[in-house]
């Protein structure tokens, strides 16, 4: 189980899905273990007799900067499709033919886009309860997974809301994943097979790119007595959790885990046990930790990133993102420092949230 979408305007197409996947197992087997009790997020893993829920693998692909796709359902099956569908591409045939040849017949939902020209293309395969393919028109949002359909019209609401911004498509991206993101703190999503960090991938005319480097920050305030209480103070300890992506792996921090040694960890997309057990693998993730190793190790130690996404988990469709250029606060020793004017007018946008309705504050 998983959720996974792709939405496209004229110049790109966008994709962001989910962490968690699901494994059903014998009762003899018991309780399986994974490495942390919890997620990125501080949803607590599902571990019952015949079933384990975690957060385990990244669900976005960038194929040779050609093809992005995002998966769904069962994970092994999507695998050998995504491999066979490497295959096809590097020897010519077409890429809807490829999606043909590999994914027919597969028990597994798919979102992909691709550039035809200047022209993206957003495909889906088996999504909605739609067998085969469907070609999504512009601005229209392709979904695919278990979450409740209330967040799917939550997500139906934003994009529309998209089209009057004057936000740039790295902007986008950053507003889709704080949108999917914001789920995990209305309700208990991961019961239902979802959850976990949410990360997100975008191709144009000009190639593939990947989410920016990505801080939330949940905290809770209900709006009163703002005047006589010193409301900074409730993010003098704030967790801070960090998403950032290298050569398509994400380094996930959590500030949510009782074993701080677990706090860091990088997910890949699902390779079969042969291949975790190879030499192959282990030299690879050796190398890329040597490349990227110190870079994303500093920016977890200084809460270094690109956007900053504040949740009021009170009123948790309100999201605040800010720029690296455009935050009205410091860090300092890891705890965040608001001047008072400014912090006067974060809380009074953290609150400003009319019915049920999503409310995304972006500062440039």
């Amino acid at each position: 189980m998983t959720y996974i979408l792709g939405w496209k305007n004229y110049n790109s197409v966008f994709l962001v899905g989910d962490s968690v996947i699901t494994f059903e197992h014998p009762k003899s087997y018991g309780n399986k273990n994974t490495f942390r009790e919890k997620t990125t997020f501080g949803e607590d893993h599902i571990y019952e007799e015949e079933k384990t829920v975690s957060e385990t693998w990244l669900k976005l692909y960038d194929l040779d900067q050609k093809v992005i796709l995002a998966i769904s359902g069962e994970v092994k099956d999507a695998y050998e499709g995504v491999k066979n569908f490497k295959y096809y591409l590097e020897n010519t045939i077409d890429v809807e033919g490829a999606f043909k040849h590999a994914f027919e017949g597969r028990d597994v939902g798919i979102i992909a886009g691709y550039m035809v020209g200047d022209f993206p293309r957003l495909i889906s395969y088996n999504c909605k309860g739609k067998r085969g393919f469907h070609e999504h028109s512009f601005l229209e949002v392709a979904h695919s997974g278990s979450i409740d359909s209330s967040f799917e019209n939550q997500t139906e609401e934003f994009f529309s809301q998209i089209e009057t911004k004057q936000w740039n498509e790295d902007q986008i991206l950053t507003s889709i994943i704080a949108v999917t993101q914001s789920f995990c703190y209305q309700g208990n999503i991961i019961k239902r097979g979802v959850g976990g960090f949410f990360s997100g991938i975008r191709i144009n005319k000009d190639g593939v790119n990947w989410q920016s480097d990505l801080a939330f920050i949940p905290f809770s305030y209900n709006g009163k007595d703002i005047e006589t209480n010193k409301l900074s103070e409730i993010f003098g300890d704030a967790k801070i959790a960090m998403t950032q992506v290298r050569d398509s792996i994400l380094y996930a921090h959590s500030p949510f885990q009782n074993d701080a040694r677990k706090a860091r960890r990088p997910f890949a997309n699902f390779e079969s046990i042969e291949i975790i057990q190879s030499t192959n693998w282990f030299d690879d993730r050796l190398a890329w930790g040597a490349k990227w190793g110190k870079e994303v190790n500093r920016n977890c130690d200084y809460s270094l990133a690109d956007y900053y996404i504040f949740y009021n988990t009170e009123k948790p469709i309100v999201a605040l993102i800010y720029s690296i250029q455009s935050k009205p606060f410091k860090i300092i020793d890891g705890s965040m420092m608001f001047i008072d004017s400014d912090f006067i007018n974060f809380i009074n946008s953290a609150n400003d949230r009319i019915d049920d309705s999503i409310s995304v504050h972006l500062s440039l």
